[in-house]
C-alpha cells in the first residue's frame, strides 16, 4: 500500500511550537513536516482527493494547518476509489453504517500492531492472552489483538464471545492453561465483573487490555475495586481513525497519550487526526474523528502531549464503546413503511430507546415492535453485536409524540 506515490507533494514547514490556546485552537507539539510529504503525495493519487490538496500546494510552503480538515464522508469517497483503482492490499473493515450504506476503512495488513507495540508494551513472552472480542461482522479488534500478541512474543488464546451458557466455566479453563491476561471489549468486561462479584476469584489475571477501535470507558475505580492485582492497560481510538492514542496503569483517567504514528490536533474541543505513514490508503490528514477531548497533564510523567478523551459529538453517541449516529437509526427505522417518524433516546445506564411514532392503521403490539427491532438490527453494523451480547439494552417502544425534533435525546428512563 505505501508504494503508490504519483503526485508532487507541497513542501510542509515545521511549525513553532505552540503551548496553550490562541483562538480557540490548540496545537499538540511541532509539526511532523518530512511524514507530511509524502502522505500528502499518496493522497493526490486518488481523484477525489487531488483536488482538495492542490489548492492549498498554490500557496507555497504550508503548515499543516493550512491543509484542509478531511471529514468522514470524503475519506468513505477515497476509500471506495482505493479499491476501485486497485491501490488495497489491506483489510477492509466496516467502521459505521448500515448494509445499504456501510462506512469502510482500510488497513495495513499489520494493522499497525508492531508500532503500537512501540509505544504500548503490556504483554511479554511470558504472557498467555485471551481474546474475547467477538470475531465476524466486520468488526477488527479481535484480529487485532491476536496479531498485537504475536508482536508482544505472547501466546494467544481467541476465544471470541463468550458463550451465554452458565455450565461452561470458562473462568476455570483460563486458569487451568495458564492465562495471564484478557483482552475484552465493554460487553465482556460486564461479564467479569460479574463473576467477581459471585465470588469468583480471578487472581491469574495480571493484565486487563482494554479498547482498539472502541472507547471503553469501563471505570477504572470498579476495575481496581474488583481486580486488585490486575494492571489495566488502554488503547483509544475510533473504527476510522483506528487506534490513536494508549495509556498504562499510572495514567489519569480517560488520559491518552497520542501514538508515534498518530499525530493530534485540539480544535475548538474537535479531535483531528493525520496517521503519519504510507501504509495506510487513504491516507488520513487532519482527519475529523466526531469526538471530543482536550490536552491535557498527565501523572505518569510520560513526555509528550496527552489528550483528555470526552465523548463523541451529538448527535453521535456512544454504546458499549461504539460511536453510534442516531442519524442513521432514525433514517433505518422510517425506510420502513410501519414507522412515521423516530427518535433516538440515551439514558445514563447505557440504555437505547428507539422511539417510533406508528404510521396510522399499524397495530401497536409487541410484533410490530418487535419486527421494527430486528429489521434496525439487521440492517447497523455496530450496533447488532452489541445488541447480542446486551440484548435489554435496545428497545423499540411506541410513542404518539417525540421529544422536540431532534434526532437525539438524553433523559432518564
Amino acid at each position: 500500500m505505501g508504494s503508490h506515490m504519483c503526485r508532487s507533494a507541497p513542501l510542509l514547514s515545521a511549525g513553532p511550537l505552540v503551548k496553550g490556546v490562541a483562538g480557540g485552537r490548540q496545537q499538540a507539539a511541532r509539526e511532523p513536516a518530512p511524514a507530511l510529504e509524502s502522505v500528502v503525495r499518496q493522497a493526490m493519487c486518488l481523484p477525489s482527493l487531488a483536488p482538495k490538496y492542490e489548492r492549498p500546494q498554490r500557496r507555497g510552503r504550508l503548515t499543516l494547518e493550512d491543509l484542509p480538515v478531511l471529514t468522514r464522508h470524503e475519506l468513505e469517497t477515497a476509500t471506495a476509489e482505493a479499491l476501485a483503482l486497485g491501490l488495497g492490499g489491506g483489510t477492509l473493515w466496516a467502521h459505521s453504517g448500515t448494509l445499504g450504506a456501510p462506512g469502510l476503512s482500510l488497513l495495513p495488513p499489520e494493522m499497525f500492531a508492531p508500532a503500537i507495540r512501540d509505544d504500548w508494551n503490556p504483554l511479554g513472552p511470558a504472557d498467555v492472552v485471551a481474546n474475547l472480542h467477538p470475531a465476524g461482522r466486520m468488526q477488527p479488534d479481535h484480529y487485532f489483538f491476536n496479531r498485537f500478541a504475536a508482536a508482544s512474543g505472547a501466546t494467544v488464546l481467541p476465544v471470541g464471545r463468550l458463550p451465554e451458557d452458565p455450565d461452561d466455566d470458562w473462568l476455570a479453563f483460563f486458569a487451568r492453561h495458564h492465562v495471564t491476561a484478557v483482552a475484552a471489549p465493554p460487553q465482556a468486561v460486564v461479564r467479569l465483573l460479574g463473576a467477581s462479584t459471585a465470588g469468583r476469584p480471578v487472581p491469574w489475571l495480571r493484565t486487563l487490555l482494554l479498547g482498539g477501535a472502541f472507547h471503553d470507558a469501563t471505570e477504572d475505580g470498579l476495575l481496581a475495586s474488583r481486580f486488585p492485582y490486575t494492571d489495566v492497560w488502554r488503547l483509544y481510538g475510533t473504527p476510522t481513525a483506528w487506534v490513536i492514542g494508549q495509556r498504562g496503569p499510572q495514567c489519569l483517567a480517560d488520559v491518552y497519550h497520542p501514538l508515534s504514528h498518530q499525530h493530534v490536533e485540539v480544535i475548538d474541543g474537535r479531535l483531528l487526526v493525520t496517521t503519519l505513514t504510507t501504509s495506510r490508503l487513504p491516507p488520513l490528514i487532519r482527519y475529523d474523528t466526531q469526538e471530543r477531548g482536550e490536552f491535557a497533564h498527565c501523572a505518569c510523567g510520560r513526555p509528550g502531549p496527552a489528550v483528555r478523551v470526552l465523548g463523541a459529538r451529538p448527535p453521535s453517541f456512544r454504546f458499549h464503546g461504539h460511536t453510534v449516529s442516531a442519524r442513521e437509526l432514525v433514517d433505518l427505522a422510517t425506510a420502513h413503511e410501519e414507522v412515521a417518524d423516530a427518535q433516538v433516546a440515551v439514558g445514563a445506564d447505557q440504555r437505547i430507546q428507539l422511539r417510533v411514532r406508528l404510521a396510522p392503521g399499524v397495530a401497536d403490539d409487541h410484533h410490530s415492535l418487535a419486527w421494527i427491532r430486528f429489521r434496525v438490527l439487521e440492517s447497523h453494523l455496530a450496533l447488532a453485536a452489541c445488541a447480542r451480547e446486551q440484548p435489554d439494552a435496545f428497545e423499540v417502544i411506541s410513542v404518539d409524540e417525540l421529544s422536540g425534533p431532534s434526532t437525539l435525546v438524553s433523559e432518564e428512563f
